[in-house]
């Protein structure tokens, strides 16, 4: 089979602004700097949206299928061939504007809040194993959107996610957009990439992989960040 015929499997989650379906297509920032590098390599590739975990675990099992946006980590290091870098993963804390009795100014405030955290994610995996809140006062959701919405409840005090996710998911709902506010960067050691599984042909990842030097060439993730406002 000829590199051109091959088909990858592409698995990502709802992910705004990365990932998401927009009038019935997948768009975000990844999604479109994916698609330009696959297009410059000339590979054609079908694209699913599950689940974190379920998509997580597709492609660690799964040759020729390419997983993203993923937070490259020593532990995942050996798992995948990676594609990138696309981005910083920088997670902030937000809290509302209005809510003035919450003030951080170090590691040790944060135990005096409670926090919520996209479940089965190396955020959560990282807040967790580095004890950074106390176990009891870490709220657990499937998606971003329903952490802002239990920030706007008053739920919790505290949201943890990256910029552009905690924007975009403000920017549907009806309040101000000066309504929440970053008060924190909780973490930013670890950078997004795109992640291929092992059992892929090597010969597929190194055209991917000089597709994406080419296309980083051409300013197009400049270009992607401002226009999805990621850091």
């Amino acid at each position: 089979m000829s590199l051109q015929a091959q088909t990858l499997q592409v698995y990502t989650q709802s992910w705004p602004p990365y990932s998401y379906e927009h009038q019935g297509k997948l768009t975000g920032y990844s999604t479109e700097l994916l698609k330009a590098v696959l297009h410059e390599a000339e590979i054609e590739a079908n694209y699913t949206t599950l689940s974190w975990s379920r998509a997580y675990q597709h492609a660690s099992i799964e040759a020729n299928t390419i997983l993203y946006t993923t937070t490259r980590t020593p532990e995942r290091e050996d798992l995948f061939e990676w594609i990138g870098p696309i981005g910083v993963r920088k997670l902030w804390l937000f809290k509302l504007r209005d809510r003035k009795d919450i003030q951080i100014k170090g590691i040790d405030d944060l135990k005096k809040y409670k926090v919520s955290i996209v479940r089965d994610t190396s955020s959560l995996k990282l807040v967790t194993e580095r004890g950074l809140f106390p176990r009891n006062q870490i709220d657990e959701a499937p998606t971003t959107a329903s952490n802002v919405k239990k920030l706007f409840f008053k739920r919790v005090d505290l949201i943890l996610a990256t910029n552009g996710g905690a924007n975009y998911e403000l920017s549907q709902l009806p309040y101000s957009k000066d309504a929440m506010e970053a008060v924190y960067v909780l973490n930013d050691e670890f950078l997004f990439y795109f992640a291929i599984n092992k059992k892929t042909d090597p010969m597929i990842v190194a055209k991917i992989r000089h597709a994406f030097e080419k296309v980083k060439a051409s300013g197009l993730i400049d270009t992607l960040k401002k226009k999805y406002m990621v850091d």
